[in-house]
């Protein structure tokens, strides 16, 4: 009896230690899984977020071509002023708005025409958001290779990433550009001829060699005075280029090449406004070839009525030569004819003369 006591005691000792390994099984195991979740939630979460693109936003086109041109579809860039429009001509979205709040960097030109910045900013209230001003001249060589130097190191450092073969690549794409400017300038003897041009253009068309004799503000701000003044300067400085900014107006200078013989051109202030544009380098040499083709086409019209004039000269002085060999003509014929006159009253003379004698010899 005794014995059968002890047997199920130890019994029961042996049931409970076995649960309680058990349990604790249990427990590690659930521990461990829980740790296992929590470790791969962890994982994944940092696994989207470094895979996540990043938001660059742009103020322009002019640095936000330089942004695309690095890093691609790599990051997100959105450009809020399109570039066939004036940045005082933004127009604020929501959207921006909720981009701007979401975004890592922003890079802004600090121009006046930027003056709407500063409401996004405070409406999108992202307090991580990294600006980056980029100021100065862009649309000429070296102003564009300072746009890449500047962009990319910032980048470079924001990003944690290497741009050093981007950047020398996109500075040998606008060197060039440059060296063909100077070849063409040369000759065509650019600096011979001069131009008339929307006031921020002036940077870029001297850059390739040409003469600004005068510039103007956008049209609307014009008095009647103004434009008076560039048609009298146009005609006395024998302008023979006027050129319009694309993003502020294509039809003012048209007016007054019209009145003085000159070619007109549009240029363009943003990268990406017309077709083959997209980047620094490509947007630098498109408007030089609008200005070396204008150019070519001015000089070969001012040939041409070069040539007429001479033409004309010659057929006037053939004219005159025409004129007063026909004076002459009718000196002459004036001359013959007293002449004649002269003569037929010599021989009435001589016939009167000839009469009176036979009288008198006849009275004798």
């Amino acid at each position: 009896m005794q014995s059968h006591f002890f047997y199920h005691q130890k019994e029961g000792e042996r049931r409970y230690n076995n649960m309680k390994n058990k349990n604790k099984k249990m427990l590690t195991l659930g521990i461990t899984l829980l740790l296992t979740t929590m470790l791969l939630s962890v994982t994944v979460a940092q696994a989207q977020e470094s895979t996540e693109k990043p938001i660059i936003v742009c103020t322009t086109s002019a640095v936000g071509s330089v942004v695309e041109a690095y890093l691609g579809d790599t990051a997100d860039v959105l450009v809020l002023v399109q570039p066939g429009l004036c940045p005082a001509d933004f127009d604020m979205k929501p959207g921006y708005v909720d981009a701007v709040s979401k975004a890592t960097i922003l890079f802004k030109q600090n121009i006046q025409g930027e003056f709407w910045l500063d409401n996004l900013l405070e409406a999108a209230g992202n307090e991580n958001l990294t600006q980056v001003a980029i100021p100065g001249a862009y649309n000429t060589p070296q102003g564009a290779k300072n746009y890449i130097n500047w962009v990319g190191g910032n980048l470079s450092q924001i990003l944690d990433i290497d741009l050093d073969s981007q950047i020398s690549e996109m500075l040998n794409e606008v060197d060039e550009v440059s060296s063909w400017m100077s070849n063409q300038a040369e000759t065509l003897q650019a600096s011979n001829v001069k131009v008339i041009c929307m006031k921020w253009l002036q940077t870029f068309i001297e850059s390739a060699g040409f003469t600004v004799v005068a510039t103007f503000n956008p049209p609307e701000t014009l008095s009647a005075g103004d434009i008076t003044t560039l048609l009298q300067t146009a005609q006395t400085e024998g302008v023979a280029l006027v050129a319009d900014n694309l993003q502020i107006d294509v039809e003012f200078g048209g007016g007054i090449a019209s009145e003085v013989g000159a070619e007109h051109l549009v240029l363009t202030n943003f990268p990406g406004a017309i077709p083959n544009t997209e980047t620094l380098p490509k947007m630098l040499r498109y408007n030089a070839e609008q200005l070396f083709n204008s150019t070519v086409t001015w000089q070969s019209a001012s040939t041409l009525q070069a040539e007429k004039e001479a033409l004309a000269n010659q057929v006037a002085t053939l004219q005159q030569s025409v004129s007063n060999l026909e004076a002459e003509t009718s000196e002459l014929q004036n001359q013959v004819t007293l002449f004649q006159i002269s003569t037929s009253l010599a021989v009435v003379v001589v016939a009167v003369l000839a009469v009176l004698l036979y009288a008198r010899a006849k009275r004798k």
